[in-house]
C-alpha cells in the first residue's frame, strides 16, 4: 500500500530543507508503519497532520535525515536564500533542534535522573545550532553548562546503579564514559603514570651509560677538564621535555660532562 504523500514531507521537500531521496525513504517508512501487524515497531510514528517544524524533527529522531547533513544543509541556507525565504527556513530548522534537544531533555526527567527545575533550566537553554541526538548528549550538555554539577551527577550516578532502570542506568554509564573521554590527556592518570616510568627508564639509562663510561680509556688531553657535550645535552632535554606532562614547567637545568672531569662551577 503506498500512502499519499505527506503534506509537511512535501513542504519539506519544496523548500529544500530535504533531499528527494530522503523524501522517499521517509515515505517508504510510513508505509511500514501503517501496516497492521507493525503496531510494535520501535519507531517514533509520525502524525498525519504533523506540521513542518514536526515533521522535521520526526525526520532528525528516526534519523531518516542525518544530523551532520541538515546542519550542513542550514549553514549553505544564506547562500542560497535571502529575505523572508531565508527566515522561514532558518527559523523552521531552529524549531525542529528545539523539538528534538528538548525531547532529549524529557526523556531524563521521565526517567528520574533530573529533577523539574533541572528540567526547566536545561529546557531554557537549549542549543539552537545543534542536535543532543540522544539523552546521554543532553546530560553532557548540562554538565558542560552547569545545570548539573559534576558532584550531583556522581550522587545522580550512585543512586541509579542501585534503583534506576535499565535505560536510566544506560544514559548514566554512556554519559560518564564520555565524561573520561572528554577530559585533557594531561589530567588522566594513565599519562602521569608513562611519564613516571619515561624517567625511571631514563635514570637507568643514565646509570649504564655512566657505568660503561667509567670502564672505558679516557681522551688524552682532557684530564681535569670540564667538558660539555652539547649533542648529548640536547639529547637529555628532548628526553625530559616529552616524559613532562603537558602544562607543567620545565625547571630543569641539564649539563652532560665527559667522565672524570672536574664538575662545573655554580
Amino acid at each position: 500500500m503506498t500512502l499519499p504523500s505527506h503534506p509537511s514531507l512535501a513542504g519539506l521537500r519544496q523548500r529544500g530543507l530535504i533531499t528527494a531521496q530522503e523524501f522517499d525513504e521517509a515515505m517508504d517508512e510510513l508505509d511500514i508503519l501503517a501496516l497492521p501487524d507493525e503496531d510494535d515497531f520501535d519507531m517514533p510514528r509520525l502524525a498525519p497532520g504533523a506540521g513542518l517544524a514536526d515533521t522535521l524533527a520526526w525526520l532528525l529522531r528516526t534519523d531518516l535525515l542525518p544530523q551532520d547533513a541538515f546542519l550542513q544543509r542550514v549553514r549553505d541556507l544564506p547562500h542560497q536564500h535571502g529575505g523572508a525565504a531565508l527566515q522561514e527556513r532558518q527559523q523552521l530548522a531552529a524549531a525542529a533542534l528545539k523539538l528534538v534537544n528538548r525531547q532529549a531533555i524529557d526523556t531524563l526527567y521521565d526517567e528520574n535522573l533530573i529533577d523539574q527545575w533541572q528540567r526547566d533550566a536545561a529546557h531554557a537553554s537549549l542549543p539552537g545550532d545543534r542536535m543532543l541526538a540522544s539523552p546521554i548528549a543532553a546530560l553532557r550538555d548540562m554538565l558542560r553548562q552547569g545545570t548539573l554539577t559534576t558532584q550531583q551527577f556522581q550522587t545522580l550516578r550512585q543512586r541509579t546503579r542501585q534503583h534506576g532502570s535499565e535505560l536510566a542506568r544506560i544514559i548514566m554509564e554512556g554519559a560518564a564514559r564520555q565524561a573520561r573521554q572528554d577530559r585533557p590527556a594531561h589530567a588522566r592518570p594513565a599519562t602521569w603514570v608513562l611519564a613516571a616510568l619515561m624517567l625511571l627508564v631514563l635514570a637507568f639509562a643514565g646509570r649504564a651509560i655512566v657505568g660503561g663510561r667509567a670502564t672505558a680509556p679516557r681522551a688524552p688531553g682532557i684530564e681535569g677538564q670540564a667538558v660539555e657535550r652539547s649533542d648529548l645535552q640536547q639529547r637529555a632535554a628532548q628526553a625530559v621535555e616529552s616524559a613532562r606532562v603537558p602544562g607543567a614547567s620545565a625547571d630543569l637545568s641539564i649539563t652532560v660532562v665527559q667522565d672524570g672531569a672536574a664538575p662545573p662551577a655554580p
